[in-house]
């Protein structure tokens, strides 16, 4: 089962939709909030969750609000009922840190760890993120925050995937600026090194491959019409809708708005499957 983590922005709380084949939507436990956040700001923006079948667990990180030095953490067995919520304080050490936006974790099979990542401001001034990581073990005991990735520019919402001989990485080029018509502000893509090290050898970054005005990339595989495909969604973050392409190569993609029925409202969301 395809599962699909958003907030909403009337509504900033965890809420996830599900999915036989990844094309086709509908709500999870009846539409209503599943967790809501008592901690920080009390906000979740871009949820994302990360099965963890070893425990029998979901591993649940999200923004916590907009100026935030920390992440939020939950854990559940159902995906109903939470518990161990806390704030991880992964950027203390970064004192002019101005925030730590859109977590997404990954098991980094160099590191032997989970690797957390986020997109962090760590100057004064305007913003100009890089994208930054922690490990951990046992989400209890983490390592020092290090700069993961940086391409010379201002970059956010990073979304890895594990293609055994490396991890594909989709991210938004966060230059240009927030109106019709700007050069960047879209998503590209690129190749991260399995190797050990806090920052990993990058290539092929793309040319960007979504329409302007798109974020919050998230990234997953389904059974399609000519076999096996890859569906990217992306939220046009000021229609406050939603966009899908697809692939069977991970190099070029075409519009799949037509298939894809994601339910209204959804902000920045993330697919995982239980």
């Amino acid at each position: 089962m395809y599962m699909f983590s958003y907030f909403k922005d009337t509504d900033e709380r965890l809420f996830l939709a599900e999915s036989e084949d990844g094309y086709s939507w509908r709500d999870f436990a009846g539409g209503e909030a599943v967790f809501q956040s008592e901690l920080g700001s009390g906000l979740i923006r871009d949820p994302f969750i990360l099965p963890d079948p070893k425990r029998g667990l979901y591993h649940l990180v999200w923004t916590d609000g907009w100026s935030s030095r920390s992440i939020g953490y939950a854990r559940s067995a159902d995906l109903l009922h939470w518990e161990e919520a806390k704030l991880i304080p992964v950027m203390d050490s970064e004192p002019d840190t101005q925030n730590t936006w859109a977590p997404e974790i990954f098991f980094d099979t160099a590191a032997q760890a989970y690797r957390i990542i986020w997109s962090s401001t760590v100057q004064p001034g305007p913003r100009n993120h890089r994208i930054w990581s922690v490990t951990t073990a046992d989400f209890e005991h983490f390592s020092e925050a290090k700069l993961y990735f940086d391409p010379g520019y201002n970059v956010i919402d990073a979304c890895v995937i594990d293609r055994e001989d490396h991890y594909f990485m989709l991210f938004k080029d966060e230059r240009g600026v927030n109106e019709p018509g700007t050069d960047y502000k879209a998503i590209r893509s690129c190749r991260i090194a399995k190797e050990a090290g806090d920052r990993p050898a990058v290539s092929f970054i793309s040319e960007l491959l979504t329409e302007p005005l798109t974020e919050g990339p998230t990234l997953y595989a389904v059974e399609g019409p000519n076999g096996r495909e890859w569906i990217m969604l992306v939220d046009g973050f000021q229609k406050l809708d939603y966009s899908a392409y697809r692939s069977s190569d991970l190099v070029r993609w075409e519009s799949a708005g037509e298939l894809v029925q994601l339910p209204s409202e959804a902000r920045h969301g993330a697919v995982f499957i239980r």
